[in-house]
């Protein structure tokens, strides 16, 4: 059996925040738009020639991500597809239908554009219009550029997740056996055709069938929101929070911790799957505890992003002493059950990788300055300051 399989290519598919072709959120992007033709793209020769890899042993390049990951030792997105497979005794009939790809992809992942009410510190104006307006605003004023490439100072996100030809699409796939639908965005509970596919899935008796994927900051979830999500077959709950108190204030502008408190509170009965998602980058590495006290406190699971794009806020870049004090931090924590293993040896090994880096470190103080000024926040205020004093 290949060890370089993953399920993503055969039943799989996500929608990235500009409508393009994507195997999975992690993979590189195609240059195909899902509204140019789905069909062509699912049975064409990018996507075929990557299955053939995967078969072969080969890891193709547009999976460079979860390859670097595990590399480093820390887990992969495709290594979370393989246990969900195991995990429901999938694996097995998987590989034996591996030269049989499905009509069209039975899981859905779709980051429906940019339209979002925060602006985090380690985001970007392709997946939020708060940190874009933010970010054109501060280029206007001073000139200074801090995008990820050169075009992030004219993006417009375009609105085609609102076309009647999108949600068509995907309501005929939802008729046609879909059984995972994942949103994202930008901030999806603000988006009308997330609410438009939710309720065209209840109205029609499809929801029953289908698992539902929400990874939101929760600060528009109210009981309304609950009680339809229930109709679903299995609703998994993402909850993007990448720290406490004002560690999470400072990262997720202008979010409150009280808010979020209440909403913590609200789905901690829920039956839900119900998991925090934790960004790891400079300005929390020493939350890593404190997310998983938060995670026991009402209920959830934990799961770790290590961040590598903005890298001025990679944690491999920070300095020995801050890397040193993090694992301290770290050696404090005992683990009780698997899944917070997995969390703790994630962020060990992505600490461990820490070489300072000067130029990232002059570059994370200047931008975290900058930005203080536009958000009325102080970067002196953080603990994690007195390392760059």
């Amino acid at each position: 059996m290949s060890n370089t399989l993953c399920p993503a290519p055969w039943d799989h598919h996500c929608i990235n925040t500009n409508g393009r072709n994507r195997l999975c959120c992690n993979a590189v992007t195609s240059t195909s738009k899902f509204l140019d033709g789905f069909e062509e793209y699912w049975h064409g020769d990018e996507i075929t020639q990557v299955r053939k890899q995967m078969i072969d042993g080969e890891r193709p390049a547009a999976c460079v991500s979860c390859w670097k990951k595990e590399d480093s030792g820390i887990r992969s997105l495709r290594q979370t597809f393989i246990d969900n497979y195991k995990e429901r005794n999938e694996w097995k009939n998987f590989n034996a239908r591996l030269h049989n790809v499905t009509e069209l992809p039975i899981e859905l992942d779709l980051k429906l554009g940019n339209y979002c009410n925060l602006s985090c510190r380690m985001c970007s104006s392709y997946s939020s219009s708060g940190y874009a307006n933010e970010f054109k605003k501060i280029y206007a004023d001073t000139g200074i550029d801090y995008g990820i490439n050169e075009f992030e100072k004219s993006f417009v996100q375009g609105k085609w997740y609102n076309e009647p030809e999108f949600v068509s699409s995907i309501q005929s796939m939802i008729d046609n056996g879909l059984r995972q639908l994942k949103f994202t965005g930008g901030e999806p509970m603000m988006v009308p055709s997330v609410k438009k596919l939710i309720d065209y899935s209840v109205e029609n008796d499809k929801a029953k069938n289908i698992d539902l994927v929400i990874i939101t900051n929760g600060t528009l979830l109210n009981q309304s929101w609950i009680d339809l999500l229930t109709k679903f077959k299995h609703v998994s709950f993402i909850l993007s929070i990448d720290g406490v108190d004002d560690v999470f204030e400072y990262i997720r502008h202008p979010a409150k911790w009280s808010l979020m408190i209440d909403v913590l509170t609200m789905l901690k009965s829920a039956n839900f799957y119900k998991t925090i998602a934790f960004t790891l980058q400079v300005y929390n590495m020493f939350d890593i505890k404190n997310i998983i006290n938060i995670s026991r406190e009402f209920n959830f699971s934990v799961d770790l992003i290590a961040l590598d794009t903005p890298s001025y806020l990679d944690v491999s870049n920070v300095s020995i002493s801050m890397k040193n004090d993090a694992l301290k931090m770290i050696d404090t924590i005992d683990p009780i059950n698997s899944n917070e293993q997995n969390f703790v040896t994630s962020a060990r090994n992505k600490i461990l990788t820490a070489t300072y880096n000067h130029d990232m470190s002059k570059q994370l103080i200047d931008l975290s300055i900058l930005k203080d000024g536009y958000k009325q926040q102080d970067f002196h205020s953080l603990e994690i300051a007195k390392y760059y004093d």
